[in-house]
């Protein structure tokens, strides 16, 4: 099974998480974008409806109304992969098309339909409900998250795992658990001090971001140390996928000394196919161990965890 493949797996689609200040600013937008649409709204209500006026208004796709904007925007990145979202898009489609419909027949002088116009208000009022769900979910997640990294913190984590344990069980299909630990990160702190230190924990969860899939899971286990899921991932991919994302933090300059001189970090990991049987806490455990294996000899590499040394 490849990595790069479309997972088909049982179970609701696994938000995506981004960073507290990306989410924070997409929510701030989302409501001065609903706050523009209601304006809109009304502008258009009372122009094209009631006035037949179709001048001020031309609408051709989603951009052209103050919500479609917003989903169109990289603002709404954080977002996309919530349900809620990709239903908005489908209603911001819907109302296009009915909107479009309305000027049309505005400006052709001829009549508008009751159920025309009925399906229509449906669509705003179904409009409202997907904003609200994304609002709540994202303050939701919000509390989910680690304030420094923007991945998830350990609050719903054994829950999450345990979730993943089952889907893998009902699907018969293999799912990979991780543990990272940075090299030598005491040494970044008191060289570089603790904000530096923490610039590097924010620039390692973006590189995670950028080569792990949407649907992987990572959480901030402790300090320097992180814990990764990959769903649909058997531990002889998982180390592949796990070897490029070690050569690629390690090539990665940490622009951030006091001096103006780049530094560079390792990190070392350990894997574990997930057990079906077991409970979650005993894959957590292999991993760790053959991720202390590698602390403890070279660093800078990647164990799967096997058998004879449980």
């Amino acid at each position: 099974m490849e990595y790069e493949s479309e997972m088909n797996a049982e179970g609701p689609a696994r938000p995506m998480v981004g960073i507290p200040q990306s989410v924070i600013a997409g929510i701030s937008d989302l409501e001065r974008a609903t706050m523009r649409q209601t304006e809109w709204f009304k502008r258009w209500h009372d122009e094209v409806i009631c006035n037949h006026d179709t001048s001020a208004f031309k609408v051709a796709v989603i951009e052209d109304v103050p919500l479609g904007a917003w989903y169109a925007s990289d603002l709404s990145l954080p977002f996309h992969n919530n349900p809620c979202f990709l239903s908005l898009g489908q209603k911001l489609n819907d109302m296009l098309a009915q909107v479009c419909t309305f000027l049309v027949q505005a400006s052709e002088g001829g009549p508008r339909s009751v159920d025309d116009y009925t399906a229509f208000m449906n669509t705003l009022m179904d409009l409202n409900v997907d904003v609200q769900c994304l609002q709540n979910d994202a303050w939701r997640g919000l509390t989910k998250m680690d304030p420094l990294t923007g991945v998830r913190n350990r609050h719903d984590m054994m829950a999450d795992l345990d979730n993943e344990r089952e889907r893998a069980r009902r699907a018969a299909q293999p799912c990979a658990i991780a543990m990272v630990d940075l090299d030598h990160f005491k040494s970044i702190n008191d060289t570089h001090g603790h904000m530096v230190g923490d610039q590097v924990l924010r620039k390692i969860s973006s590189l995670f971001a950028e080569q792990l899939r949407p649907y992987d899971m990572v959480y901030r286990y402790g300090g320097e140390e992180f814990l990764l899921c990959l769903p649909n991932t058997d531990v002889q991919t998982a180390q592949m996928v796990l070897n490029r994302l070690r050569e690629t933090i390690a090539a990665k300059a940490m622009p951030y000394a006091k001096d103006g001189t780049d530094f560079f970090v390792t990190a070392s990991f350990g894997v574990a196919d997930i057990d079906t049987v077991e409970h979650i806490v005993k894959t957590i455990e292999r991993a760790d161990a053959a991720m202390y294996d590698v602390k403890h000899s070279t660093r800078n590499a990647v164990k799967a965890w096997q058998a004879e040394s449980d």
